[in-house]
């Protein structure tokens, strides 16, 4: 694993966050972070919006991240929804109180005006995030 950056990448990837949901979709975005953190040195924090304290998709995602991510190094922070934010809301409210050079974020594949229609979690943190957003369909 890289310890200092050696590349243009390595520099300006140092710190990745990936928000996560436990669907088969979302498994892109974890091997792109792999590769990231593999090749580069990246550090990858995980990030759950969870629907309460008790959601149950939070075990789901854990056991996910173990599974896939084997011998690589991550963080997985869990954010709690209160009432009348969203997902995208509390992933900017990440992105405000902790520096990220990247986010990387899978998408169910909406764009347009299927998107705004569909309240799209991905377009709404790229337009309200203060760094790079990489959205993968």
């Amino acid at each position: 694993m890289v310890e200092e950056p050696s590349s243009f990448i390595a520099y300006r990837f140092r710190k990745v966050l990936i928000p996560i949901v436990p669907q088969p979709h979302a498994e892109q975005a974890m091997s792109i972070a792999m590769e990231l953190a593999i090749n580069y040195g990246s550090k990858l924090t995980f990030l759950y919006v969870a629907s309460s304290d008790s959601d149950p998709s939070i075990e789901k995602v854990r056991e996910m991240l173990e599974n896939k991510l084997k011998g690589v190094d991550y963080e997985l922070k869990i954010r709690v929804m209160k009432p009348g934010e969203t997902a995208a809301s509390e992933i900017v409210k990440e992105l405000s109180e902790t520096h990220y050079d990247l986010v990387i974020m899978s998408t169910r594949g909406y764009y347009g005006v299927a998107a705004l229609i569909y309240e799209s979690t991905s377009i709404a943190v790229a337009l309200a995030a203060n760094t790079s957003v990489l959205i993968l369909r």
